[in-house]
């Protein structure tokens, strides 16, 4: 039991403030998981948000070691790995500057917990070499982190290595490893040393391919000539060895998960969803992204310390793309979003070719629309091999699930097969519009087509009158619910067909007789960008330069010099109040 009386909560809380740690850390010995699960948010929420480390959070580290060191003690690894943030978080505040809590009193507690963490560190000695590997995952960290004797840590991570037999754990040293000899620089020739047996030293069994691809990657990482070094091509041998399919030649890595039914490979099986990998956060921790595969953590190290050398990062690309494991495949999907510029031909190909599979299909085409921020860019030559390409995977889809796909009830295809077409719209391209019409006719995500329509004026007589239909299910009272009167106006206002004036001047009516006068700005905008073809309407718009409302007023006039040619307007699509994005730019 904690006795938690001694302690000086109250240091950096105002006068009639009370501090809820000590009740956190009670908690977090509760038998009832809800409990402590609360708890430890509480905790996180008081003493150490976004990484805080105040007073109080000073105080508990005492009372947290306490619960790591008592093998009884549930979720030790979660108090393991709060120790492991409350010490990094430390460390990376300057201990010369005063720091303030969030309630503005000065703080150097960060100081003080600096050096505790060194002190501590027999105790993250003993964590790393704990029977539960959740435990030995942030103590690993940990000891690469805290240890004031570079040789020690070196020593203790040395031993680890051929102690365990999870690929999580042993990636999880190489990388510590490396980063003690940043830390530490004295500790360079012996990280070196190390790294160079993992990589050269004698035989290893298939298992040690990936710890031997991090130590390729992670010697890379320190060697101060890397600029001149091309390390892809040894990678990719790597790569290749760990991710062909397992044999009772060549067994699998040895990982738990590698060897469940939901690790499927091969190119043609794959699951419908496909789960992070449970370690993702230990491996990935400057990336917090979902994973899928243990090794793409160092993958996407490597891809980062190329930086702008993209002719090797896209040979790297490729050979993950084309990688008989799903996991691989999926995990390059993210790091093909990152390359800098459009893509090259040969990457965009391979990220194509796993359109069949409906979980990369879906990233990738949401990847690949403007909606989304458009995070892979194409290349203005490779335009049409885009669409053509998507084009038939949209046919594909159709034969496959049927021709209303834009609405089937799986998740996957669904949002694949729209984000296809509404790239197809992005480009205008005119094999979009029947999907954009049907899914106007059935209201189903139409919202989402709103973005799309406005660029096909050669469809203006079958598109008006649906969105005429979409403005009468508007209700004046909640104009922006569940899609905002302004994004359909705007729509009209884009296809630029005298035939939707109609439309616009009879929502100015009753948008006005509601006194809703957002519609109202919207329908008066909209009616602008017609010019002289709209000066019937002026009659209704000259009475508006008198409304209550400022916005109202402002657009009636700019309508009427517009309405009477004085001005030419063209306004920017209207930004929703409920919560859509905004349109991206074209």
């Amino acid at each position: 039991m904690i006795n938690a009386h001694d302690a000086d909560w109250m240091a950096g809380h105002l006068p009639g403030q009370t501090c809820g740690v000590p009740g956190h850390l009670m908690d977090m010995l509760s038998t009832d998981p809800a409990v402590r699960r609360k708890a430890f948010e509480e905790f996180y929420a008081e003493a150490h948000d976004q990484g805080a480390v105040d007073p109080c959070t000073a105080a508990s580290v005492p009372f947290l070691f306490a619960l790591a060191d008592d093998p009884a003690t549930p979720d030790r690894a979660e108090i393991v790995r709060l120790l492991l943030s409350i010490g990094r978080e430390a460390l990376q505040c300057d201990p010369e500057r005063v720091h303030f809590t969030v309630n503005g009193v000065e703080s150097t507690a960060h100081v003080g917990i600096s050096a505790e963490m060194p002190a501590r560190a027999d105790a993250f000695i003993r964590y790393a070499a704990d029977p539960d590997p959740l435990v030995r995952r942030p103590a690993i960290e940990a000891v690469g982190l805290f240890l004031a004797d570079g040789g020690r840590a070196a020593h203790v991570l040395g031993e680890r290595l051929p102690a365990e037999r999870g690929v999580v754990e042993r990636l999880l040293i190489v990388r510590t490893m490396a980063r003690l000899a940043v830390r530490l620089p004295q500790t360079g020739p012996t990280t070196v040393a190390w790294l160079d047996d993992l990589l050269d030293g004698p035989t290893r069994p298939h298992a040690d391919a990936p710890v031997r691809l991090s130590a390729l990657i992670h010697r890379f990482l320190i060697d101060p000539k890397r600029d001149t070094i091309d390390p892809v091509p040894r990678a990719i041998t790597l790569l290749r060895e760990i991710t062909k399919t397992p044999t009772a030649e060549t067994p699998c890595d040895g990982c738990s998960r590698c060897q469940s039914p939901m690790h499927v490979r091969g190119r043609h099986v794959a699951p419908t969803v496909r789960p992070a990998h449970p370690a993702a956060e230990f491996l990935d921790p400057d990336h917090p992204r979902k994973v899928h595969s243990p090794i793409s953590s160092v993958l996407r190290t490597l891809h980062t310390a190329l930086g702008d050398r993209v002719e090797h990062r896209s040979a790297l690309l490729i050979a993950q793309l084309t990688s008989p494991d799903a996991a691989t495949r999926y995990d390059a999907i993210a790091m093909a979003k990152d390359l800098p510029g459009s893509l090259p031909h040969p990457v965009l190909t391979h990220l194509l070719d796993l359109l069949p599979d409906d979980w990369p299909a879906a990233e990738i085409t949401r990847a690949l629309s403007k909606w989304w921020g458009g995070r892979l860019s194409i290349a203005p030559e490779d335009t049409d091999f885009l669409l053509d390409t998507l084009t038939d995977y949209t046919a594909n889809l159709r034969t496959a699930h049927g021709p209303d796909v834009w609405s089937t009830d799986n998740p996957l295809v669904r949002t694949a097969y729209q984000e296809a077409v509404m790239t197809l719209a992005d480009h205008h391209d005119p094999r979009a519009l029947p999907d954009l019409i049907r899914s106007l006719e059935t209201r189903v995500d139409d919202w989402r087509v709103l973005y799309g329509v406005g660029d096909y004026p050669q469809a203006a007589d079958r598109l008006v009158p649906l969105l005429a239909d979409g403005l009468r299910h508007i209700d004046p009272d909640r104009p922006h619910a569940p899609i905002p009167a302004g994004l359909y106006l705007s729509c009209l206002a884009e296809l630029k067909d005298p035939i939707a004036i109609p439309v616009i001047t009879d929502t100015l009516t009753w948008a006005g007789r509601h006194q809703s006068w957002t519609v109202v700005a919207s329908a008066l905008e909209a009616l602008a960008t017609f010019g002289r073809a709209a000066e019937p309407a002026h009659t209704l718009v000259r009475p508006l330069t008198n409304a209550p409302d400022d916005t109202v007023r402002a657009a009636a006039r700019a309508a009427l010099d517009a309405l009477t040619g004085r001005q030419e307007l063209r306004p920017a699509r209207s930004t929703p109040e409920n919560g859509y994005a905004q349109e991206p730019p074209r």
